[in-house]
């Protein structure tokens, strides 16, 4: 029988070493470092169809991060995400090797995968640091930008993070193609029903739309209509939510985070 996915023995790990390095601070984290002394290599080099690759040979292995991730912040996620497979699947599989979609993955992907990223979000961003830094503030452009800035992370990877730490009612969602391609609530909606088809068309009057219809998107957060992002949530006593998008261009995408107001 197939173990089942350790949400909270992922994060564990990862805060452990933290404790065992005895880091306070994220500057203090330097990722090629850290993998090293847990006795794994970090190289760049070609990689066809993946965007890392985990050898490992018992104590010791390599882990290759494709040369053609430019942006500090993925690459940095991309070694946390093979170091917590080095710490969390050692009795797994000998070779693993991971793609894009892998990084963050929530929702689909193997129990594997979805552990490393869960590790690999808090390696990064402990969850007592991010509710330290956001200071109870929104996720504004701003906050979320400090953010990014003060962990090392990218935009999409910290706009996660704050969703998913957080107390209040937060929903992450990640768009394409003017369609909802996937998205993460915050623990707060658990016992509201809260679920959001993948695939679906985005409300025509949200922030996120107007990127796909080629128009300005607002920088500063907008309240739109509950039902048309969220559908009815039962003991929800808002008719609205208010929404900050962030386009992504390089991509083709927009992450939308959703707050009541």
């Amino acid at each position: 029988m197939c173990p089942k996915l350790n949400r909270t023995l992922a994060a564990a790990e990862a805060l452990k070493l933290w404790r065992l390095y005895g880091f306070t601070s994220p500057k203090q984290l330097v990722i090629e470092s850290l993998a090293m002394a847990r006795g794994m290599l970090v190289m760049d080099g070609q990689l066809d169809s993946s965007a890392a690759r985990l050898v490992r040979s018992g104590d010791i292995g390599i882990a290759r991060i494709s040369d053609r991730i430019r942006e500090p912040g993925r690459r940095k996620f991309a070694i946390a995400h093979e170091i917590g497979h080095w710490e969390l699947h050692k009795n797994q599989s000998q070779l693993l090797a991971c793609t894009d979609e892998d990084m963050l993955a929530r929702y689909g992907a193997s129990r594997l995968e979805i552990e490393a990223s869960i590790f690999a979000c808090s390696l990064l961003m402990p969850e007592h640091l991010v509710v330290e830094r956001a200071g109870g503030r929104r996720p504004t452009k701003t906050v979320i930008d400090d953010l990014c800035s003060y962990f090392g992370t990218t935009l999409t990877a910290t706009a996660l993070r704050f969703a998913e730490t957080s107390n209040d009612y937060y929903v992450f969602v990640l768009s394409e193609n003017n369609r909802i391609r996937w998205w993460r609530a915050s623990d707060s909606f658990g016992e509201h029903e809260l679920w959001i088809d993948n695939s679906t068309v985005l409300p025509r009057n949200s922030a996120a739309a107007c990127f796909f219809r080629g128009e300005a998107v607002p920088t500063e957060p907008q309240p739109i209509d509950l039902v048309a992002w969220l559908n009815n949530l039962p003991g929800i006593d808002s008719d609205t939510v208010i929404e900050q998008a962030f386009p992504l261009p390089a991509y083709g995408q927009v992450i939308s985070l959703l707050w009541l107001p």
